[in-house]
């Protein structure tokens, strides 16, 4: 089968973090027949805040089904990649992206039997549009993947504190 690599829009919904808010959001979805592939729920590190995100949201129906529970479409781009799966593949991909000077936003893979789904999301168009041919070299088995870098964006780095002084003074 290989590995196929598709544009993703994620809808979320930000809620309280209580029982029963994912099944209030997913019920209207599943009313419309929407047959999700990804649904990630997660609590933010206050405990009292959530997020729910799904994809994907297809057709009419579906989408009103989504505003109604809350889910807004999301504006950050998006891959998602299913195939047949290998062992290093997550890294493969994550070091030739990291080569090219991709940034990701997020990242969440996993393997069910041979089967490899992952979702990524990244920063810029521009940055989905040259992960899909790296992904796709790296799915094909290329071990070096060698494509023409973006300008490579300066990583935002703490500046370097000066060494702390002494109070006391040396004697020479």
């Amino acid at each position: 089968m290989g590995v196929t690599v598709k544009r993703a829009n994620l809808w979320r919904s930000e809620t309280r973090n209580s029982p029963g808010m994912l099944a209030r959001t997913l019920h209207p979805l599943a009313d419309s027949k929407q047959d999700l592939q990804i649904v990630i729920g997660y609590t933010y590190p206050d405990r009292e805040s959530a997020a729910i995100e799904v994809f994907p949201v297809e057709g009419a129906d579906a989408k009103t089904a989504a505003r109604r529970a809350g889910l807004e479409s999301c504006n950050f781009p998006c891959l998602v990649v299913t195939g047949d799966n290998r062992a290093g593949l997550s890294y493969q991909i994550a070091h030739s992206l990291a080569d090219a000077g991709v940034n990701l936003n997020f990242f969440i893979a996993q393997k069910i039997g041979k089967q490899y789904t992952a979702l990524f999301g990244f920063e810029a168009e521009s940055e989905a549009d040259l992960a899909v041919k790296i992904i796709r070299k790296v799915a094909a088995g290329a071990s070096a993947v060698s494509i023409d870098k973006p300008a490579a964006r300066t990583p935002a780095r703490k500046p370097r504190r000066a060494p702390r002084r002494s109070n006391q003074t040396a004697r020479v």
